[in-house]
């Protein structure tokens, strides 16, 4: 249903007023009427999309050029079936003049004369071409629709889904098999820095790969040192995190994972579980940042080295 709900939303954006919806159960209709316009939706079922159809309608969501080839392709059909289709002229005429502008200006910013200004004048022009399209021009062909002057093969070559279809690509994603390297960095008596990256061997965790593709959140979990006992599980959707530990962890010595998650529910994948500890005194605070130092300066010299062997081999 929630494509259907989308749809009412748009219709009352578009008739900016007061909508009222009614069911009719003979016809598997909804009306629609507000604003003295009555739009007609069809709710059922349909069978699957050709794929090159599906592929156009995902461009909404594209590129800049895969939008503006969906505009361009919607005028093109709808001006190819005039005077059959019957549209609204000032609609049609502003859908044109909308995709000649903006085909100008896209053309203009891949020049290297091209400035900031200019851009985000395109931008404001594919925002407003698209949105056209996809509230006005999209309740138009629903209306046609209902009313038998235009067929779901239609709806969809002018790159639209009827209410109740969806793209194909809803379905559950598999979890990442990417594994997370952390680092963590005591910050002071109470808080730590930890740094999430894909794992990449030794020399991992310094954020140099950033978030694996499609993943937007991790789990980061501390565990007492005999590792079982659990302190702290926080997701995340940042790479640098201060947390701030239960206070009675100072002296204590702690186990930390982390995995990156495509859902919540994900079973974890945990990669290195680095140990850390938290100061008790100040003297204590002292040595572990003196000992951190040492061990991030090591750390850089084993990059350094690598990096030397790898030019060397080329």
């Amino acid at each position: 249903m929630l494509p259907f709900v989308e749809i009412l939303n748009q219709v009352a954006g578009l008739l900016n007023g007061i909508v009222t919806f009614l069911f009719d159960t003979e016809t598997g209709l909804f009306f629609g009427t507000g604003g003295g316009v009555t739009i007609a939706v069809i709710l059922a079922a349909y069978g699957p999309i050709n794929d090159l159809l599906l592929a156009v309608i995902r461009r909404w969501h594209g590129s800049i050029n895969d939008q503006f080839a969906n505009i361009d392709n919607l005028v093109n059909v709808i001006v190819a079936h005039q005077p059959t289709w019957v549209i609204p002229a000032d609609l049609l005429a502003e859908i044109k003049a909308l995709r000649d502008e903006l085909r100008t200006s896209i053309a203009f910013c891949r020049t290297s004369a091209a400035s900031a200004v200019d851009r985000n004048h395109r931008n404001v022009l594919l925002k407003s071409a698209v949105g056209l399209c996809l509230i006005q021009i999209k309740m138009w062909a629903y209306g046609q629709y209902a009313a038998g002057n235009l067929t779901a093969e239609d709806i969809h070559v002018l790159g639209f889904l009827l209410p109740g279809e969806n793209g194909g690509l809803h379905e559950r994603a598999e979890p990442t098999d990417v594994k997370a390297e952390v680092k963590v960095r005591v910050l002071n008596e109470d808080t730590i820095r930890v740094v999430i990256d894909q794992s990449g061997g030794e020399n991992a965790a310094l954020v140099m790969h950033g978030w694996p593709v499609g993943i937007k959140m991790a789990l980061i979990v501390v565990y007492e040192s005999d590792g079982n006992t659990e302190v702290l599980r926080k997701m995340t959707t940042h790479l640098h995190n201060d947390i701030q530990m239960p206070r009675e962890s100072r002296g204590k010595q702690f186990v930390i994972k982390a995995s990156f998650l495509k859902h919540v529910d994900d079973a974890p994948l945990f990669g290195n579980q680095p140990t850390f500890s938290m100061p008790l005194n100040t003297a204590d605070l002292l040595s572990i940042v003196d000992r951190q130092h040492y061990e991030e300066f090591e750390a850089r010299l084993r990059a350094a080295e690598q990096h030397r062997q790898e030019v060397e081999k080329i």
